[in-house]
């Protein structure tokens, strides 16, 4: 595995300029369960968005994956930077995680996210599949880890999301392990690629097109929701595949359900009639 002594600076900012929400964790045991649950997926790259003073980042590096700690507020990084000294194995980058570049290698991700950016950083990370993102064990609010696992999925980005990976709420966290303990309960939020993906990657930009414009009222009827799509016949077979009512909301449409929907749609519906409700192009 490639060692990486060096860091990386920016031009010094204000103290102010570090995400809100952000909570150390200061319960070593809680560090080992992160460990313990990042082993099930190993990639040899792992990031630690948020790195603050360095509980996962030092842990990581021992374990003997190769740690990208990224922290954006200039005082931790300095903390953080005296206790790596000559450790092998880390790289520290002093940024923004959401504006800096991505690896373009297989990268794994082993975080106690701020929480003011968790929504920003999941996208960043499963937006576009073609990110080589592939698995990460998560700090979380437990109230949004609770929303990205939920079933059904009523919010068109989650569900993209989870056409290519799985998402799981592994166990609650107590905030009397970070300090300062935050308001709010927080879980431990585990994110695995499918093997297989419900949805192959080529076709993710034209299936979120369908599900963005379907999903804008999901207490609509499935068949006024699809409406746009598919005609009344058309319809009438997915429904019959789908083993629903014509009337239920498509917001109660599960995974692969949506899958089904799409499918059909490729198969059976003229160009013409689904670029044109999404707003895409067919090609």
């Amino acid at each position: 595995m490639p060692k990486n002594k060096h860091t990386s600076r920016q031009t010094a900012r204000p103290a102010h300029t570090n995400f809100s929400g952000q909570h150390l964790i200061r319960d070593k045991s809680l560090v080992r369960r992160m460990i313990e649950l990042a082993r099930l997926s190993p990639q040899p790259l792992v990031l630690d968005i948020g790195a603050g003073a360095g509980a996962l980042t030092l842990p990581l590096a021992q374990e003997g994956w190769q740690v990208l700690a990224i922290e954006n507020d200039p005082r931790f990084a300095e903390k953080l930077r005296g206790k790596i000294g000559e450790a092998e194995g880390i790289r520290l980058i002093e940024t923004n995680f959401l504006e800096m570049p991505l690896p373009r290698r297989p990268f794994g991700v082993i975080a106690n996210i701020p929480f003011a950016i968790t929504t920003a950083v999941l996208g960043r990370l499963m937006d576009y599949p073609a990110v080589p993102f592939r698995h990460g064990v998560l700090i979380v609010e437990l109230g949004a880890a609770r929303r990205f696992t939920a079933d059904p999925v009523t919010q068109a980005r989650i569900l993209g999301w989870r056409m290519q990976f799985d998402l799981k709420l592994a166990e609650p966290v107590s905030p009397d392990r970070f300090s300062p303990p935050p308001r709010v309960q927080c879980a431990i939020l585990i994110v695995r690629r499918k093997k297989e993906p419900l949805v192959r990657p080529s076709d993710h930009a034209r299936f979120m097109g369908l599900v963005t414009q379907a999903l804008r009222v999901p207490g609509a009827p499935l068949h006024a929701a699809l409406g746009p799509w598919f005609t009344p016949a058309q319809l009438k077979h997915l429904v019959k595949l789908l083993r629903m009512d014509r009337s239920v909301p498509v917001g109660s449409l599960n995974e692969r359900q949506w899958a089904a929907v799409f499918k059909t749609m490729i198969r059976y519906v003229e160009p013409y009639r689904w670029s044109k409700a999404s707003g895409l192009s067919k090609r």
